[in-house]
């Protein structure tokens, strides 16, 4: 993780067979090589900084731009399957929404349906050849009604431009609707994260099936829910007469601090488990275990997060351009 797939491209550069066989296996034609991501990159990214990228006006942007910050924010956190959320201030907002409309508009990024969060995005899948087995760009934009805007990026193995694509894109949505993850679109890339410590296999919002049923429980729906709601609804269906301090359920540094630990909200909640089964939830081992990595992934940020729906990668552009640096001192 941050920028260090670039030791690994150099590795390949520099005659390792082995790395070759990766960057190959698991990267499109025109990332199999250290000249390749750079040159993508320094065209689409000014001055190699998110941050300048962002604060460009909407007339800058092409549909590039939005998939140059996937592969940056895939330098930074590395995934085979997973959802990018880039926090946006009020001028980054401004440009990246302006941007957006116009080139869905222009059909540079076509508008499409969508089974994340808000369920409307666009594809940047023209052009678009990062990893193999991966078809697809998701581009949309989060957190409006709540003042807290993002910029989702999502890949997936399939765009929803033609007949065929569109079934294999609905086998792999029914695949992931059954069992709470899709199906596997690159074997290399899955094989690299199982084996790997600096890929992670899965990070994105879409909930696991267990926890849909407990949100359920709870009086909770949609896909928009947050760690935040369903801990405090716990903490409710445990008989406590007061909820949870908004200031602890609104930052994700201090709601991860709170739940963890031997006298932690998640301590709390297994010791009132019986309590939990009258009002028809079961504090499982299971559950016990899947708020603690959810806790956990709350404080694996380097800056808090007024929220978090599952397991996505929440970066800041300043976090990206840092291992942005890393990853250009590698590869020079």
């Amino acid at each position: 993780m941050l920028g260090t797939i670039g030791q690994v491209l150099k590795l390949a550069s520099n005659g390792s067979q082995y790395a070759q066989r990766i960057v190959q296996a698991v990267f499109g034609p025109d990332f199999q090589t250290s000249q390749g991501w750079a040159d993508f990159l320094d065209h689409n990214i000014p001055g190699r900084s998110v941050e300048i990228l962002l604060k460009r006006t909407p007339g800058f942007w092409h549909r590039e731009n939005f998939q140059a910050l996937y592969v940056a924010c895939w330098i930074l956190h590395p995934v085979e399957k997973g959802s990018y959320m880039i926090q946006l201030g009020a001028e980054e907002y401004a440009n990246v929404k302006d941007a957006y409309l116009r080139l869905v508009q222009s059909r540079e990024l076509q508008s499409r349906i969508s089974s994340h969060l808000s369920k409307t995005g666009a594809s940047a899948h023209e052009g678009w050849d990062f990893l193999q087995g991966y078809h697809e760009l998701l581009v949309q934009i989060e957190g409006e009604k709540g003042g807290m805007p993002y910029l989702f990026l999502k890949c997936e193995g399939h765009a929803l431009s033609g007949v065929i694509s569109t079934l294999k894109h609905g086998m792999s949505w029914l695949v992931k609707s059954m069992t709470g993850a899709g199906q596997t679109a690159s074997p290399a890339l899955n094989n690299l994260a199982s084996n790997s410590p600096n890929v992670e296999l899965r990070a994105a919002e879409n909930f696991s099936k267990s926890f849909k049923k407990v949100q359920k429980k709870l009086g909770l729906s949609g896909k928009e829910v947050t760690i935040g709601e369903v801990i405090n609804g716990l903490w409710k269906k445990c008989g406590f007469p007061n909820p949870l301090p908004a200031n602890v359920t609104g930052d994700t540094h201090s709601l991860g601090k709170a739940m963890l630990g031997p006298n932690g909200i998640i301590a709390v909640l297994k010791k009132e488990k019986a309590a939990l089964k009258k009002a028809g939830i079961n504090f499982t081992p299971e559950l016990e275990q899947e708020l603690t990595e959810l806790g956990t992934r709350l404080l694996s940020t380097s800056v808090a997060h007024p929220q978090q729906h599952y397991h996505e990668v929440r970066v800041t552009a300043e976090e990206i351009d840092h291992a942005l640096e890393v990853f250009f001192g590698y590869i020079a």
